[in-house]
């Protein structure tokens, strides 16, 4: 696609000089915009200002509407004070005009309009048109006395660092867009082939988490969707998220402590309706169909309300299958797991029957030279052990043990010295693990203790086999590796 111009920035002058600020803060914008999106491109981007556009216009006579539809890009500012301009609200329908009346179908598909608020406007001040545009909060809101804050342009300012964070978003979403309509005709790039991921709207609770996770995925080069602002309308939302999910590999749903308000013509919430979608979407689609969906629920969260509850009660009940994972643990956690499953999605690990089975023992390291015997008559050809105490990876201890849980086949629990509470605990961490994202059932659960553990806990171990023994000895090993086998066997 050909555009004269990649990005039109669009701002209305100051009427008054008591509302110079804003004229300044806009300018700074521009010019760390600027900076952003010719780092991301490897390239100095074209840019007009609506100050240039004035001039144009002006000395030269030039037609607002021409230079429009040669512009890939749009990003509006929106401010109390620039809203207050009827000549920039024409120029605004102009723009959305050529957006969504005069592109093609390709570039429909493509998020060209980008909404800055500098601070909160209520939709009945905004354009009708506008308001469903995905907007960019270059704005705070103190949480005890309410009222709102601009992110700060200087270096000094509180709130400096908030308002680079959120022009990062901004222009790496920009740099999407351009590379979607421009870029990948004027550069070689070796990700023309970029990979999407729908992550998921989410309550406000946890919009800071989706942020940062938004980001941190950017970095790893993958496009984000949604594009714009999903419509708050039931009969509307479905057709938009299939079309997101048809171009996605990978689907995120981060719960918060909130269930929702409810979506216009729907019994559901936002993020219940955006669940059901997605899970239907998988349903209905063609075995070859690569979306995988994964549901986080934060170790510690605790629900605001009695909906939310049942609601997490059913998802966790309900909603693991084939291709969704819900996993229940600690932000860095979920992130560890989620690169493993981008990884594995980019690189699908080649499965075959004839696979070692993976053996995880769990023990404390003073208990080592106890457990030595056990493992050096563990066949290597056959098996794989996994030992965190022998591990000399970097990785948080924590986060090693999730992802060995959920590799694991078959785990083996040696008490030894510890005390009771120790083995229990290990024991909820195994009922725990289909919250991790462990897919398949333990095939064999071993368990080396001198004393029992508590059967209120054992009772949810329903899906294993279990080996119990009070001391490790040739009896227990034999057992534990007959069943291990007979039980891997069945599953081929």
């Amino acid at each position: 696609m050909k555009f004269e111009y990649d990005i039109f920035i669009s701002y209305a002058p100051s009427i008054s000089p008591e509302e110079k600020w804003i004229n300044q803060w806009t300018e700074k914008f521009c010019e760390y915009l600027a900076i952003l999106i010719t780092r991301l491109t490897d390239q100095k981007p074209t840019i007009l200002l609506h100050d240039d556009l004035r001039t144009r216009k002006k000395l030269l006579g030039h037609d607002i509407a021409n230079i429009f539809s040669k512009t890939a890009v749009f990003v509006t500012i929106f401010s109390p004070e620039y809203i207050k301009s009827n000549k920039y609200l024409s120029e605004l329908e102009k723009i959305h005009e050529i957006v969504y009346l005069k592109s093609d179908d390709t570039e429909r598909n493509i998020n060209r309009l980008f909404k800055v608020l500098t601070y909160p406007i209520n939709d009945e001040l905004q354009p009708a048109f506008m308001r469903n545009e995905l907007s960019y909060d270059f704005f705070e809101i103190n949480r005890f006395s309410k009222k709102a804050k601009t992110f700060e342009i200087k270096e000094e300012g509180e709130t400096y660092d908030k308002f680079w964070s959120t022009l990062v978003d901004l222009a790496y979403d920009i740099y999407n867009s351009l590379y979607s309509l421009t870029l990948n005709e004027k550069i070689d790039d070796p990700r023309k082939e970029k990979q999407f991921i729908y992550l998921a709207e989410t309550t406000i609770d946890q919009k800071d988490n989706r942020d940062i996770l938004r980001r941190e995925l950017h970095h790893q080069g993958y496009g984000i969707l949604p594009l714009a602002q999903l419509p708050d309308d039931g009969n509307k939302i479905p057709s938009v998220i299939q079309g997101y999910l048809k171009r996605s590999v990978l689907s995120i749903h981060m719960m918060g402590a909130y269930y929702g308000e409810y979506v216009k013509n729907s019994k559901y919430s936002l993020i219940d309706l955006q669940n059901q979608l997605t899970k239907s979407h998988i349903e209905k689609s063609e075995e070859n169909n690569k979306l995988m969906r994964i549901i986080w629920i934060p170790n510690d969260l605790k629900p605001a309300d009695q909906r939310q509850s049942l609601y997490l009660k059913r998802l966790k009940r309900d909603e693991a299958q084939e291709k969704t994972e819900i996993i229940e643990a600690p932000l860095e956690v979920f992130k560890s797991i989620l690169n493993n499953k981008l990884e594995e999605i980019n690189e699908p690990a080649k499965v075959t029957i004839k696979d070692k089975i993976k053996i995880y023992i769990i023990y404390e390291n003073n208990e080592r030279d106890n457990i030595n015997k056990l493992i050096s008559e563990i066949n290597e050809d056959k098996y794989i052990i996994k030992d965190n105490n022998t591990d000399k990876s970097k990785n948080n201890p924590v986060t090693k043990h999730i992802e060995n849980l959920v590799e694991a086949d078959a785990v083996v629990i040696y008490k030894g010295n510890s005390d009771i509470e120790w083995l229990n605990s290990k024991i909820r961490d195994l009922i725990k693990a289909p919250g991790y994202g462990k897919t398949n059932p333990f095939l064999s659960i071993g368990i080396i203790s001198d004393q029992k553990p508590d059967e209120n806990i054992m009772s949810f171990i329903t899906r294993s086999e279990i080996i119990l023994m009070n001391e490790i000895n040739s009896s227990f090993l034999k057992s534990f590796l007959e069943t291990l086998t007979r039980k891997n066997d069945n599953r081929s």
